[in-house]
């Protein structure tokens, strides 16, 4: 079993479980909410000690998702298994590190929280093909076999130095991607496989699969 000690605030401490994630034991302090909401925050976070203080430059910077509702906890649940199951090779590299997903009761409600690794915009001047970057990033992804749901929208990719993130996998869902692969159709025949998402894409930032 791995806890998770969270520092709200001088008066609030939450404390919450994962029986999924090892036998890990984090501490964490918040720093800040994300444009001003309440369910999403970053912290520093250590593991086996808490932070001296938010900013203590020893502890690591995290992304904190909160959910108080059992929708909000089983979506959480399900964008912890998308990076688990799914995702596991490409986190730290074109997806974000899960630490994990927590549970707990606060004041008598059930709470629950994904604890993510912080991709801060870093600006690389000399980026190498940023579109080039998008897309290697989500033909991987797609590969791995989660579509994101929300890429058109260009809000979740995230130049951090010389590497493109995606992030935010709240509206994804499992994918068997058949994007440029040679199918068969209802009427036998073979053809050419289209992915919705994947498509939209390169008509946005071009074609890069080899």
């Amino acid at each position: 079993m791995s806890t998770l000690e969270l520092i709200w605030d001088a008066h609030t401490t939450y404390k919450l479980w994962s029986w999924t994630n090892g036998n890990v034991h984090y501490g964490a302090r918040l720093i800040r909410r994300l444009d001003g909401r309440d369910n999403i925050c970053t912290v520093r976070i250590s593991a086996g000690a808490l932070p001296r203080s938010n900013t203590d430059t020893d502890a690591d910077v995290a992304v904190i998702k909160m959910a108080w509702t059992p929708d909000g906890t089983e979506a959480l649940e399900r964008e912890a298994q998308f990076y688990d199951a799914h995702m596991g090779q490409l986190q730290g590299r074109v997806v974000p590190r899960c630490l994990g997903h927590f549970r707990g009761k606060v004041a008598g409600k059930q709470m629950s929280c994904l604890v993510l690794e912080y991709c801060p915009p870093v600006p690389e001047k000399h980026i190498h093909d940023p579109h080039q970057k998008i897309m290697s990033a989500m033909y991987e992804i797609h590969d791995s076999g989660v579509m994101h749901g929300e890429a058109l929208d260009g809000r979740h990719f995230i130049k951090n130095g010389r590497k493109m993130m995606i992030v935010d996998f709240s509206s994804a869902v499992a994918h068997q991607c058949v994007h440029g692969r040679e199918v068969r159709g209802h009427d036998g025949r073979r053809h050419v496989g289209v992915c919705s998402e994947l498509k939209a894409l390169e008509r946005i930032y071009g074609v890069y699969r080899r």
